[in-house]
């Protein structure tokens, strides 16, 4: 009985965390999205911010795994190109997953990388040698710094329990990511600090 009324009121907890969760800037109140689902002709409400961390990490996916490639192809040193490959065997992973519960929520992912991460990429593919090895190690502790962020706030704020847990499972490999980059990092003495 005590687990039930102790689940009650995380549930309820959670709930207005939600109601009062992600204020639009343009005035609208609405923090849902609905979406119909035609196969089972029911309405599944995801939250606006839930919904948008799918896309953002599917975005994210498509970007780092771009790199990844480029770490493969472009690495001086072998750990770099190793480093690579992990990371584009593990998102490669990652974006499954991402893939069955965003068609499960039916959440339409992007299937290409914004502007932004596109500019920055090709930034990176100009470089070589030591230099695309130490750029490649900047960019993506910057970027794994932000996504442990944003997961870290999804695993405490989501009101999906489903994208919920899928922050909470995923906050482990991006730990271990960054732990993998500072010990490529830590093992490359020829490469300049990160920048912290």
């Amino acid at each position: 009985m005590k687990k039930i009324t102790l689940l009650f009121a995380a549930f309820f907890a959670a709930f207005l965390l939600q109601a009062c969760h992600g204020n639009n800037s343009d005035g609208d109140d609405d923090t849902t999205a609905s979406v119909i689902d035609t196969t089972k002709s029911t309405n599944i409400v995801i939250g606006k911010d839930d919904a948008l961390f799918i896309t953002q990490v599917a975005e994210g996916c498509l970007a780092e795994i771009k790199i990844g490639l480029l770490a493969k192809q472009k690495g001086t040193d072998k750990r770099v190109k190793n480093m690579g490959a992990i990371m584009v065997k593990d998102l490669t992973k990652g974006k499954a997953r991402l893939e069955m519960l965003a068609h499960s929520k039916n959440i339409t992912l992007p299937t290409a990388i914004d502007s932004v991460d596109e500019k920055s990429i090709a930034e990176l593919a100009k470089k070589s040698g030591k230099d695309f090895d130490h750029a490649y190690l900047d960019k993506t502790r910057d970027d794994y710094k932000k996504a442990m962020v944003l997961f870290q706030a999804t695993a405490k704020n989501a009101f999906d329990p489903q994208i919920k847990q899928f922050a909470s499972r995923n906050i482990l490999t991006i730990q271990r990511h960054l732990d993998l980059i500072d010990a490529v990092h830590g093992s490359m003495k020829s490469i300049s600090p990160l920048q912290h």
